[in-house]
């Protein structure tokens, strides 16, 4: 149920992102990617824990660590790589990339639906 939540309140990102590299102003898109993630961490995060602190749930572990530790994590770290070391080194990003992306993020689904 969360990922169609996450896909909904991600589609106004997603269209602006699309017309915007449509256009040919890439930096407005990753701009508006990079925004929207940092408010949504940062300040909706960080609001909803100050308005109702919550626990995190020990009941799902892998080796005594909560399994979105050892699943989501190093998912988020390889992510993070793809992304920033060519964007670094060679100053773009490729079609290659998002359609890995769009693999990684499938099989993370899958993964988390089977769990």
């Amino acid at each position: 149920a969360l990922t169609f939540v996450a896909l909904g309140t991600s589609l106004p990102e997603l269209v602006t992102a699309i017309t915007s590299l449509a256009k040919g102003h890439g930096s407005l898109s990753l701009g508006n990617v990079i925004g929207a993630n940092v408010f949504n961490l940062v300040l909706v995060s960080g609001m909803s824990i100050t308005v109702s602190p919550f626990s995190i749930p020990q009941n799902s572990t892998i080796m005594g660590i909560n399994s979105s530790l050892v699943m989501d994590l190093p998912v988020m770290f390889a992510v993070m790589i793809l992304l920033t070391v060519p964007a670094l080194l060679k100053g773009r990003l490729s079609r290659w990339q998002g359609v890995l992306l769009l693999c990684i993020y499938a099989a993370f689904c899958a993964v988390q639906f089977a769990m």
